[in-house]
């Protein structure tokens, strides 16, 4: 019996493990960014926000353009210049015994758009590049024209 619950669980502790390996599909992400309340468009020159994107159909449109799904993780290149940003904020989630939030917006996540069709995504203390579509590259850009 001990040998048969020994088996168990060592079964057990290899399929965690393997799991655990799994590479993180970047459409996981999408549910954080929409979440977002406000897009900040920020200008690259002088940190300054340029527009501010507030509606809730705006961001699902905002979301649904960046096409998580095409996100291939690269390497930026050297030659890569920064065409803008954009900064995602949302209130703090509600928990359990409160009735409501301050109104007060947080950053959760950045967004940096590079030329050539790249963009770093920074998420709770994680940075990463990945290349885009053309089509969300310039649907970016358009923020910035």
């Amino acid at each position: 019996m001990k040998k048969i619950l020994i088996t168990l669980v060592a079964i057990l502790a290899l399929l965690c493990g393997c799991q655990a390996n799994e590479n993180t599909n970047t459409s996981d992400y999408g549910d954080d960014i929409s979440k977002a309340q406000e897009i900040a468009v920020i200008s690259p020159d002088t940190a300054e926000v340029i527009d501010t994107i507030t509606d809730t159909e705006e961001i699902k449109n905002f979301v649904s353009a960046l096409n998580l799904d095409q996100w291939e993780l690269k390497t930026l290149p050297d030659e890569a210049a920064i065409i803008g940003s954009f900064g995602l904020a949302q209130e703090k989630t509600i928990k359990l015994g409160q009735t409501d939030t301050d109104g007060t917006l947080y950053d959760i996540a950045t967004i940096t758009l590079y030329n050539g069709d790249y963009i770093s995504f920074e998420i709770g203390g994680l940075d990463m590049t990945f290349e885009v579509s053309e089509d969300t590259a310039d649907y970016l850009n358009g923020y910035f024209e």
